[in-house]
């Protein structure tokens, strides 16, 4: 009867220290008119309420140690490391989100590691959410730019040795990551030196490091503690799917012949996502790869997403109404869909950073020329942001684009983009005389195609 007191007694004192292991995040944001923020990691997503003073606090039932985004807004976010029974306190300011972080509790150590090592990298690169600060990176030669990483790399690694961080799973780990870094940045090299140069079809030496399609995509507690790993091997899959040649494989079977060599859930339900796009209008088996995407991922609001766009697609259809809008004209005012009805509607759907969309232009000017005064219209929806609402007016004068000039409410949170699921631009969509759906995904003005469609409408 004592032994079975006893172990009742052990069981309860284990489950109180269960009980007592809280996680919990605090502290204050000056000079925020938000009200809450993000906190992300993998297959997990929570929103921690912010006060009207900055202030804010909340306890966290995280999944797994490792590393996390904390997200004030799209240009405010930085990773942030976190381990069950931390309680972490920072202090910031909204102007400068990432420079002024400043920690303390417990992990104080690591994360106030992260931030110097930030700042490293921003000496030598500048604020590297600045694509002209990222390409001061690639656009060095080649030996001089494995110089530098070296340097970056021997510069971060004694930044770590100088911080004195007791925690060794944490240093054990920021050293993979620093090699991870740097093997991510070669893997990076060709792609960004090419366009750098104008040279799309640049290739790196032989001797150069590279990953290679074998590298190790299983490593899940790599996965967990390394941002540049999780960057690596979704570059690998995606150049799987979409530069490995083979002759009877689409890309969507490319990536889930490697998908089923991945034995970690978590890290298939992460790589998974990359293949979100394939589920488009012009794939053939879209309810295939919808049960695929559903298949391989455990993170709900992806599935849920995932859910929503294929209910979205289905309802594309030719002949359905089109999903109408009503945005500015660059020429004063506002257009609605409606105002166009009579007349055949060629959309294209685009924005000043995208480099296909802006390929594109030449082509769509001369398809607007051919069919000039014929019975259709050509609309140009921009779904920049809209902070860059002057450099779109600039580039439709710089570029004397044609047509209907028309700039989006909301990016792509606007409601035409949405219900037209498009995830990705440019995109092209042709309407009838009634403002339903020819195709909703229509061939782009660089393709022959498209008069063909035009011709069989009688234009």
């Amino acid at each position: 009867m004592k032994k079975i007191l006893f172990l009742l007694l052990f069981i309860c004192l284990l489950s109180c220290q269960e009980k007592d292991i809280i996680t919990s995040i605090s502290g204050t944001i000056k000079g925020t008119d938000a009200k809450e923020m993000e906190l992300e990691g993998i297959n997990f997503s929570k929103k921690i309420p912010i006060q009207t003073n900055g202030i804010f606090s909340d306890t966290l039932d995280l999944p797994y140690d490792g590393m996390y985004y904390l997200i004030l807004t799209d240009e405010k976010s930085f990773y942030v490391y976190l381990e069950k029974g931390f309680q972490l306190q920072l202090e910031t300011n909204a102007d400068d989100f990432i420079n002024s972080l400043k920690y303390s509790g417990s992990g104080k150590d690591e994360n106030n590691y992260l931030v110097q090592k930030n700042k490293l990298i921003e000496s030598k690169y500048g604020d590297q959410s600045n694509f002209e600060n990222v390409m001061k990176i690639f656009s060095v030669e080649e030996n001089v730019f494995l110089e530098n990483i070296e340097s970056l790399k021997k510069n971060i690694l004694e930044k770590l040795a100088s911080s004195n961080i007791k925690n060794e799973v944490f240093v054990n780990n920021e050293k993979k990551e620093i090699e991870i870094l740097a093997l991510k940045y070669q893997e990076q090299f060709a792609p960004y030196h090419g366009y750098s140069i104008n040279n799309r079809e640049y290739k790196t030496s032989e001797t150069f490091p590279k990953a290679g399609d074998d590298y190790n995509m299983n490593d899940e507690e790599t996965f967990k503690h390394s941002y540049s790993y999780r960057t690596l091997i979704g570059g690998i899959f995606q150049r799987i799917m979409y530069e490995t040649p083979s002759e009877d494989k689409t890309p969507f079977d490319k990536g889930i012949s490697k998908l089923n060599t991945i034995k970690s859930e978590m890290i298939r339900s992460e790589l998974v996502k990359n293949m979100m796009y394939e589920m488009n209008l012009s794939a053939k088996n879209i309810d295939v790869i919808y049960k695929e995407l559903m298949k391989h991922s455990i993170d709900s609001v992806f599935k849920n997403k995932t859910t929503l766009k294929y209910e979205t697609l289905k309802k594309l259809v030719k002949g359905s109404p089109s999903p109408t809008f009503d945005y500015e004209n660059i020429n004063g005012g506002k257009t609605t869909l409606e105002s166009l009805k009579g007349k055949f509607v060629y959309i294209d759907v685009w924005a000043t950073w995208c480099g296909p969309c802006i390929a594109e232009i030449p082509a769509l000017k001369e398809v607007e020329k051919e069919y000039h005064g014929k019975n259709i219209e050509f609309v140009s929806i921009s779904i920049d942001d809209k902070n860059d609402h002057d450099k779109w007016k600039k580039m439709v004068a710089d570029k004397e684009l044609n047509g209907i000039q028309l700039f989006a409410d909301n990016d792509w949170k606007s409601d035409f983009v949405k219900k037209y699921a498009i995830d990705g631009i440019p995109r092209f969509i042709l309407l009838d005389t009634e403002g339903k759906i020819v195709n909703a995904d229509a061939p782009r003005p660089s393709d022959a195609k498209l008069k063909e469609v035009l011709s069989e409408l009688g234009l």
